[in-house]
């Protein structure tokens, strides 16, 4: 993916912090699950997203060491997301916010 991409989905998740999970883009998820780990790019995209919620819900920021442990758990459910639309199989998650740990499904 190029800078100007991933620059379009770290807006994109800056400016749509209530996404679903349903409504997560394809090529993220893809991005997600391509690596052993988050890339930087993946961070910056669920730092932006996460950060936008946390500050829309609770109308507070959140010290970089949460968010930073906070974005390991949406980069896995992402993976999660992608296998289960590679197979077909429902996730427990689709209804829930994308940038929310809050209810976040441990499968």
């Amino acid at each position: 993916m190029d800078r100007e991409r991933e620059e379009y989905y770290i807006d994109l998740a800056a400016e749509n912090p209530e996404m679903l999970c349903s409504e997560a883009p394809d090529e993220i998820l893809e991005a997600c699950a391509a690596d052993a780990e988050p890339t930087a790019f993946l961070e910056e995209f669920f730092a932006a997203g996460h950060s936008q919620w946390i500050l829309l819900t609770y109308r507070r920021r959140l010290p970089r060491a949460i968010v930073n442990n906070n974005i390991l758990q949406l980069w896995i459910r992402a993976c999660r997301l992608h296998t289960r639309k590679l197979t077909g199989e429902p996730d427990p998650d689709w209804g829930k916010p994308f940038f929310s740990i809050e209810d976040m499904t441990v499968v």
